[in-house]
């Protein structure tokens, strides 16, 4: 049976904590899920997991975390949106186990239901999850790429149990309205990783982060969206000599040539498909 994500009991920031998961996470009672879950926040001094305050905190966590933190607040990094909610503190994270493997589908489908829960409605700011995985070595952008996939193709065999897709998006990657979803709802996704060859993409763990589409949406309704994407394009450029040449907005192209962050041919076909069987 789905669920339907705008009528789940809601609860905002540190309420979650206190709630009773059972009533709104599908997979809180999945060992693998449960085990491996790594929600986590910053509040501009320590890493906290909101999930589990009383547990010591992973020292690599906490090292991820602050190389992400110095990557995105440096100078001239291009992605105000991360920027904002670097500063804003309107960010939630986790570390993962190696990409694509089972443990880490089933952790970040579970701590991104947690961020779906505590962010039910978008506002003036910025929010993002980014999941960073502790392996494994990537070779290259095309490795990267598959394992991105992968990931998210395992992430949608679970999520489909209990939700529907986002129906204000496409669910076939060859659509220029395709977007991801999970919980009921859109994501851009971002891809991350040691091999990237645009340096705004470069960092040492694999990297995959999720920003939830009603957000560009909200953005556009507003007047603001250009703006934002031609100061993207201006920092990107005094970052690394040049444009992405990847970058599209919505409705151009098929957003899914974006993801891994490689510059895919023209005849490129994402591997990525949709269950279309709807369960009971």
């Amino acid at each position: 049976m789905q669920l339907d994500p705008h009528h789940m009991p809601l609860s905002v920031g540190k309420d979650i904590v206190n709630s009773d998961a059972s009533l709104w996470n599908p997979l809180s009672a999945d060992p693998a899920a449960s085990r491996f879950s790594s929600y986590a926040a910053f509040n501009g001094t320590t890493v906290t997991r909101l999930l589990a305050p009383e547990v010591p905190v992973d020292a690599e966590l906490v090292d991820a975390h602050d190389l992400l933190r110095q990557q995105i607040l440096g100078q001239f990094y291009p992605c105000t949106g991360a920027i904002s909610a670097f500063n804003q503190k309107s960010y939630r994270f986790g570390l993962y186990p190696e990409l694509a493997s089972d443990s880490a589908v089933r952790a970040v489908c579970h701590d991104l239901y947690c961020f779906l829960r505590e962010f039910p409605f978008v506002d003036n700011h910025f929010i993002t999850f980014i999941s960073m995985f502790r392996g494994p070595l990537i070779e290259s952008e095309q490795h990267f790429e598959d394992l991105l996939w992968t990931q998210l193709q395992a992430m949608h065999s679970v999520d489909s149990e209990f939700f529907a897709w986002d129906n204000s998006v496409a669910d076939d990657p060859a659509s220029h309205q395709f977007s991801y979803s999970i919980g009921g709802r859109s994501m851009y996704v971002i891809g991350m990783h040691s091999q990237a060859s645009r340096l705004a993409r470069t960092r040492p763990y694999p990297t995959m982060v999720f920003n939830l589409h009603q957000q560009f949406e909200r953005l556009r309704a507003l007047g603001k969206f250009e703006t934002m994407k031609q100061t993207i394009r201006s920092r990107e450029t005094a970052f690394q000599g040049s444009i992405n040449p990847m970058l599209t907005s919505f409705g151009e192209s098929s957003e899914a040539r974006q993801y891994s962050g490689r510059a895919v041919p023209s005849d490129w076909s994402c591997p990525f498909h949709t269950n279309k069987n709807d369960p009971a």
